[in-house]
């Protein structure tokens, strides 16, 4: 009888959608699900699918082999409330997943997009895994233009603290021959405006060209930049600068994960985060550093644009050749298979 996987992931974050590409290569050998959790007694979930907020899209964790919650911080398959009394629940079956080194001292089968992680860890029992890029979704398309101007973007949440948008990427707004084009992952129905205020203010709302898109839209967003900024200073996903980069466009980014691959192949700019020399990323001489060097190097790919054309065309080599989905499936089958192993022990 095939194992069974549940992943459960975090309400409509990008993650969602990349497991989903795990499910489909591992499939075939594997039964696996993606879905929310019931709070418990799981065992009457089906008797009663409304209770507590439950709905008959959850699974039961009880009925699985092994549980992969996409973070150790959002188990999601028992509520706050119930953490003390019930984590210990699954534990046996359960994948802990470090996607970065935040601190955590509790180790397992773990999995890994940062080789920060993996020298984190050490010598304790972990896989380091990675997720890849669809580079037949996510490629150069040829798109129609309004203007010449040099298209400067950025995707993502823009409420996330460690991005800086104020200090690192609206200073932008002032060159001469750009156009920031600002896409949120969504916006709430209730916004601040010491919030909007902390990002720019109406400058930064005048640059919002789009947003809120599913999956399938960003490869869209991606082919109208001519560089993508992200200018995250501290450790976080950055799947969406591999992204950018298949899509063909230069990456100018904070340099604080695993995108110094691809900016050392070439495919895009990095800069350092001034983890080494600052004893806090955000002091106000560092912010300043990385805010001069980011504008530097817009500046060079304004003025260069056939430069900047071919650094797009290595970016785009580099994920088809070290980052893409055939590369990765492997440690992820070979994970699978010692984690329900170990669980079943």
């Amino acid at each position: 009888m095939p194992k069974k996987i549940l992943i459960v992931p975090t309400r409509r974050h990008i993650l969602e959608a990349y497991y989903e590409y795990i499910i489909r290569y591992l499939s075939d050998e594997f039964i696996i699900d993606q879905a929310y959790t019931p709070f418990p007694p799981y065992e009457e979930f089906d008797k009663d699918p409304h209770a507590n907020g439950n709905n008959p899209l959850m699974k039961n964790p009880a009925n699985y082999d092994l549980l992969l919650p996409q973070f150790t911080t959002h188990w999601n398959f028992y509520g706050d409330e119930h953490w003390t009394d019930k984590s210990k629940d699954f534990s046996d079956k359960t994948a802990l997943v470090y996607l970065e080194p935040h601190g955590y001292k509790k180790t397992a089968i773990c999995a890994s997009t940062s080789e920060a992680t993996e020298k984190y860890l050490g010598n304790n029992s972990h896989h380091s895994l990675r997720f890849g890029v669809d580079t037949e979704m996510f490629k150069p398309y040829p798109m129609q233009r309004e203007d010449d101007l040099l298209h400067v973007g950025f995707v993502g949440n823009w409420l996330t603290p460690r991005r800086y948008l104020k200090d690192l990427f609206m200073p932008l707004k002032d060159l001469e021959g750009i156009r920031l084009m600002i896409y949120p992952t969504d916006w709430a129905s209730k916004v601040r405006p010491d919030e909007i205020e902390s990002v720019g203010g109406t400058d930064f709302v005048k640059s919002i060209a789009g947003g809120d898109v599913w999956y399938p839209g960003l490869p869209n967003i991606y082919n109208q930049m001519d560089v993508f900024i992200r200018c995250d200073i501290d450790h976080g996903y950055q799947l969406s600068c591999f992204e950018a980069a298949a899509c063909g466009v230069p990456v100018v980014c904070v340099d604080s994960g695993p995108t110094i691959e691809l900016t050392k192949a070439g495919g895009g700019f990095g800069i350092d985060n001034g983890e080494a020399q600052y004893k806090t990323l955000w002091d106000e001489a560092n912010l300043g550093r990385i805010a001069g060097e980011i504008r530097e190097k817009v500046i060079f790919l304004r003025d260069n644009r056939n430069e900047a054309k071919m650094i797009g065309d290595r970016g785009r080599r580099f994920i088809e050749e070290k980052w893409n989905w055939q590369k990765f499936i492997p440690a992820w089958r070979e994970f699978f298979r010692e984690a329900v192993q170990v669980a079943s022990n």
